[in-house]
């Protein structure tokens, strides 16, 4: 049962808990009198919207929210008077989707100035959010081409270093599919890009790259919707650098031939091998192993396509690389991983191929988020009554999501160092106690390992030698239960 505690508007008073009693205590021992705030999302109260008073109710309602998911607001603020304040910042005009992703990137840049990353790598892509239960809700379209299924579109670029640390949120755009679209046969190809969905993939890139530091070498990773050839030309003409996975079989002009470009890739030499390790993919099936790939690489130069030969702003041809990852001899029942990625970085070596392949497997980060959005912070169990409110929660929500995941992957790549690099000494003290029922405190803090499966047996976790590394849900029902107590904490005795 997740742990929730009821707080009526007169403080240091607790109407109702289901904490336990050594919990309440142990709360209570160790914050006793002056208590510093809990200072979990204070970053996005510092770039703002441009009023005072938004800019100190965004990362409270961050706060709240972070610990009731899948609540309504009134559920998940302390008293009527919160609920009231966050009614009103969801409702305010000035709070748009737009103006929250712009306060998170805000957050995100500062995180990477202060990381000084040599490479940053920025994949994104697009997932839909399903609200088809919510008959009531106004403003929702079709998604995942169904007519009865209703909901809306979110497309997201989060930044990331090469080994995968998790900065934050870059871009994000939301949309609805009209219902008068669906179904309506057009020929695509006539459609200025401009005019279609996948516009956002050149918006998302153009906006994410505004916003960075003039030293970062930056690199936007795109799975195969991202293949459209004036997303190329746009990277050429804002300086971007782009990482595509490769879907449409392209017009190459070669020294003696015009040929295919899967034909081109094929007909390259091997340049080597590598293994590479390959997470376990739930939704796909796909078991963890290590890979033995085939790499090839070369460069190439694509034609303008017929469709878009009127267009004076598409040059006649570009110049591109590529590069290819095979794998030689995958499990039975399992897909053999088949990689072809057109780049405009340039590869003039095996390493350098080989670069751009361990640069393609953090484009996983963006599938993590999408699922920690979903199975972690569950946006799609939220209730309100427009499309428009859910859209500015669910930008809400991408911020813990994100939060979550770096957590998570802290406890996986560094986890013996000190968990005060994510907790404050007051937090630790109170998961510690919390967690292993015991008023004694040890010498030093918990690693980040040991903190992060604390945390995830608040929400369940059993931490038996079978059970592996607590995944993104546990360890969403785990920060649940430990907020919930942070904010607890003030109204004890």
């Amino acid at each position: 049962m997740e742990k929730t505690a009821v707080i009526i508007n007169t403080p240091r008073q607790i109407q109702k808990s289901q904490f336990s009693a050594p919990c309440i205590k142990i709360a209570i021992a160790i914050l006793k009198g002056s208590v510093r705030k809990m200072g979990r999302f204070d970053d996005y109260g510092k770039v703002g919207f441009g009023d005072e008073r938004l800019n100190k109710r965004f990362p409270r309602l961050i706060e709240q929210l972070a610990g009731k998911p899948s609540a309504s607001i009134s559920a998940a603020c302390l008293d009527p008077y919160q609920a009231k304040a966050a009614y009103r910042f969801i409702g305010n005009d000035e709070v748009t989707t737009e103006a929250l992703t712009n306060t998170t990137r805000g957050v995100t840049i500062e995180n990477i100035k202060s990381a000084k990353p040599s490479i940053l790598l920025i994949p994104q892509d697009t997932t839909d959010l399903n609200y088809t239960n919510l008959k009531a809700t106004e403003g929702l379209g079709t998604i995942a081409g169904s007519i009865s299924l209703r909901g809306f579109y979110a497309h997201s670029a989060i930044a990331v270093s090469e080994s995968g640390d998790v900065y934050g949120l870059l871009a994000q755009k939301m949309w609805v599919r009209q219902d008068e679209n669906f179904g309506v046969a057009v020929d695509r190809s006539k459609i200025p890009i401009e005019e279609k969905e996948s516009y956002r993939w050149l918006e998302t890139m153009v906006n994410a790259q505004a916003s960075l530091p003039e030293d970062i070498f930056a690199v936007h990773i795109c799975d195969r919707e991202g293949d459209i050839f004036e997303l190329f030309c746009k990277a050429g003409e804002i300086k971007a650098n782009y990482l595509c996975r490769i879907q449409y079989n392209r017009i190459v002009n070669d020294e003696d031939d015009t040929k295919k470009l899967l034909e081109y890739i094929a007909g390259a030499p091997e340049a080597g091998r590598i293994t590479l390790h390959v997470p376990r993919d739930s939704h796909t099936k796909r078991a963890e192993r290590d890979a033995l790939l085939e790499i090839k690489y070369g460069k190439c130069t694509l034609p303008k396509p017929r469709n878009l030969a009127k267009n004076d702003e598409i040059p006649e041809s570009i110049e591109a690389y590529f590069v290819a990852a095979t794998e030689t001899d995958a499990p039975n029942g399992q897909e053999k991983i088949l990689w072809r990625l057109i780049t405009n970085v340039t590869i003039n070596s095996f390493e350098e191929a080989v670069t751009l392949i361990q640069w393609y497997t953090q484009r996983w980060k963006i599938e993590t988020f999408h699922k920690t959005l979903k199975s972690g912070c569950k946006v799609e169990e939220l209730q309100y009554e427009s499309a428009k409110k859910l859209m500015k929660l669910t930008a809400i929500y991408s911020i813990i999501a994100l939060q979550i995941m770096d957590l998570s992957y802290m406890a996986r790549t560094h986890p013996e160092e000190s968990c005060e690099k994510c907790l404050t000494e007051d937090e630790w003290k109170i998961l510690y106690r919390v967690a292993k029922k015991t008023k004694k405190l040890p010498e030093k803090p918990p690693t980040i390992k040991e903190a992060v499966v604390m945390i995830a047996k608040l929400g369940g976790f059993l931490a038996r030698k079978s059970d592996g590394f607590p995944g993104v849900t546990v360890i969403w029902r785990g920060l649940t239960s430990f907020y919930t107590i942070l904010d607890a904490v003030p109204y004890l005795g």
